[in-house]
């Protein structure tokens, strides 16, 4: 089975999920504004800020394993290993440093 998240890079999906952040923080703000009810408000914005945090600490997660992969790179040798984001894992692949 090939996987979707083997075609994109490690900055790709760290752009997402604080993409993902960001839509999230929006969305809640606006329904914010349309919605009248104060319970409604409440939970809609505890659901857009879990998703909004979720996403955050998904790209801090991926941003370190990234990190931790090229302290691993040795100047002889190219290191692959996989990262996890939201459960499925990425193939993380550092090339040989000049």
């Amino acid at each position: 089975m090939i996987s979707l998240w083997a075609a994109v890079t490690v900055d790709t999906v760290k752009n997402g999920a604080l993409g993902l952040s960001g839509a999230s923080v929006l969305i809640g703000l606006v329904m914010l504004k349309v919605m009248s009810s104060v319970i409604g408000k409440i939970v809609s914005l505890a659901f857009f800020l879990a998703i909004a945090l979720a996403g955050y600490s998904q790209s801090a997660a991926i941003t370190d394993c990234a990190n931790a992969v090229k302290a691993q790179a040795q100047a002889s040798a190219t290191v692959n290993t996989t990262c996890t984001f939201f459960g499925q894992d990425i193939t993380v692949r550092v090339p040989i440093p000049k």
